[in-house]
C-alpha cells in the first residue's frame, strides 16, 4: 500500500511557503488518489527523456514538498508516487526503461496540460535546490560517475589504430611482377613504382599522425579523469572547498596530489617526458596551434625573411618535420604512457587503483573517504569483498531487481 512521508502539524514556515509557490504551478493537481485502483490497470505513456532528464525531481517535488503518497521500490519500478489531475486518478513512477506517467484508462485531461505543469514545477523545483546543491558541492558531499573505462577504450582505440597505421607505412605495398611487356617500358614503370610507394608511405604516415593527435588528446583526457578518481579512493580527507579546489587544478598538480614522487629521480624524468609531450604535442594541436615558447610564431629578420621567434628550439615543435607526429614520436609517447599508467597503477595506488579500475563511482564526503582508506588498510582482500559488495547493490540498483 502506498504510505505517506510528510507530517502534516509540523510543516514549519518555510516548507509551507515553497508548497504554495509550487501548487500554483500545479494547479488542478491533487494527492488524492482512489484506494482501490490498482495502477497496473492504469494506462502508461513514457514522455521523451529530455522533458525530464531527471526524474527524482518529480518524486521529490509530489512526495517531499506536496505530501503525496508513494510507493517503492517493487519489480523493475524504484518509485511511484500518487494522486489527481482534475479530478482524474494520475501516479508518476521511475520503471527501468524511463520515467512513467500513469493514468485512468477514461481520462479527459489533454496529456499536454499535464506534461507542461510539471514541467514548470520542475524549473522551480530546480531554482529552490539550486542553492542546497552548490553548498553540497562546496562541502564535498557528492558522488562523481566514473567514466574510466571509457576514456579508456577511446585512447586504447586511438592508439591501437595509429600503432597499425605507421606499421603500414613501413611495409611497403605489393608491386607488380614484372612480365615480357613491361620489360619494354622498364623505365616509366620503375617510376611508377617508386610514386606508389611514396604516396603509399605518405599516406599511412599522414593517418598514423591524425590517430596520434587523437590518441594524445584521449590519453590526457583519461588521465585527468583518473587522477579525479583516485583523490576520491585514497581516502585522505577533504577540508570545505577542496574539492572543488582539486578540479580546478592543472593536470600536473592533480597528479602531484595524488603521487607525491619526493626524491624519486626516475619517476620526475617520466613527469618530464610527460609534460614535454604536453606542451610540444598536446597543447598546439589543442589549442589552434599555438606554442608556449613562441614555435608558432615567426618574426621579420630584414633581409633574411621570416623565422620562428623561439629560434633553434624549433627543433622541437611538430612543425619541425614534413609529418608533425611520426612513428619514433608515437612509440615514444607510448612508451611514457605506459610507464605513468605503471606509477598509477602499482605501489601506493595499487588498491585505490582497484576502485578506479571496477568502476566504483566515489563518494567525497568525510564518511565515504574514510570508508575507503580503512578497506584499503585492511589489504587486498577486503578492497576485492568491498568492490564485490558494491557490484551487486549496483546492478540490482541499475536493473531495479528489488
Amino acid at each position: 500500500m502506498p504510505k505517506s512521508t510528510l507530517s502534516a502539524p509540523h510543516i514549519d514556515e518555510a516548507l509551507r511557503e515553497i508548497r504554495e509557490r509550487l501548487g500554483k504551478k500545479l494547479k488542478g493537481f491533487s494527492s488524492d488518489f482512489p484506494t482501490n485502483l490498482d495502477r497496473w490497470k492504469m494506462e502508461s505513456s513514457r514522455p521523451p527523456a529530455r522533458l525530464f532528464p531527471v526524474p527524482e525531481l518529480v518524486l521529490f517535488a509530489f512526495r517531499n514538498i506536496m505530501g503525496w503518497q508513494w510507493s517503492g521500490p517493487g519489480e523493475k519500478v524504484r518509485w511511484t508516487v500518487y494522486g489527481s489531475v482534475l479530478g482524474e486518478p494520475i501516479a508518476f513512477e521511475l520503471r527501468k526503461f524511463e520515467f512513467t506517467i500513469l493514468r485512468a484508462i477514461d481520462h479527459q485531461v489533454p496529456y499536454d496540460r499535464i506534461v507542461g505543469q510539471i514541467g514548470a514545477a520542475m524549473r522551480q523545483i530546480e531554482e529552490l535546490l539550486t542553492p542546497f546543491a552548490a553548498e553540497q558541492a562546496r562541502s564535498g558531499n557528492v558522488l562523481i560517475l566514473n567514466h574510466f573505462s571509457d576514456f579508456e577504450s577511446r585512447y586504447r582505440y586511438f592508439r591501437d589504430k595509429a600503432k597499425k597505421a605507421f606499421a603500414k607505412s613501413a611495409k611497403p605495398p605489393k608491386l607488380l611482377k614484372k612480365g615480357k611487356k613491361q620489360e619494354k617500358n622498364l623505365p616509366s614503370l620503375r617510376a611508377g613504382m617508386l610514386t606508389a610507394v611514396l604516396n603509399h608511405v605518405h599516406a599511412a604516415e599522414s593517418e598514423g599522425y591524425y590517430l596520434s593527435t587523437a590518441m594524445i588528446e584521449a590519453y590526457f583526457s583519461a588521465l585527468e579523469h583518473r587522477l579525479i578518481l583516485l583523490r576520491a579512493f585514497i581516502g585522505e580527507p577533504l577540508e570545505a572547498g577542496g574539492l572543488q579546489a582539486f578540479l580546478a587544478k592543472s593536470w600536473d598538480n592533480k597528479l602531484k596530489a595524488v603521487l607525491p614522487i619526493g626524491d624519486d629521480h626516475q619517476a620526475g624524468v617520466t613527469l618530464g617526458r610527460l609534460r614535454r609531450i604536453k606542451e610540444r604535442l598536446r597543447n598546439p594541436f589543442s589549442h589552434g596551434g599555438v606554442e608556449n615558447d613562441g614555435g608558432s610564431l615567426f618574426v621579420h629578420l630584414p633581409g633574411i625573411g621570416a623565422i620562428p621567434a623561439n629560434f633553434s628550439d624549433f627543433a622541437d615543435s611538430p612543425r619541425f618535420t614534413f609529418i608533425p607526429i611520426e612513428a619514433e614520436s608515437f612509440r615514444e609517447c607510448c612508451s611514457v604512457f605506459d610507464t605513468v599508467h605503471d606509477m598509477l597503477s602499482t605501489g601506493l595506488l595499487e588498491l585505490p587503483y582497484r576502485f578506479v579500475d571496477a568502476g566504483v563511482d566515489p563518494s567525497f564526503d568525510a564518511e565515504t573517504l574514510s570508508d575507503y582508506a580503512g578497506v584499503i588498510a585492511d589489504g587486498s582482500d577486503a578492497v576485492e569483498k568491498w568492490i564485490e559488495r558494491w557490484g551487486r547493490n549496483w546492478t540490482t540498483h541499475a536493473n531495479m531487481d528489488y
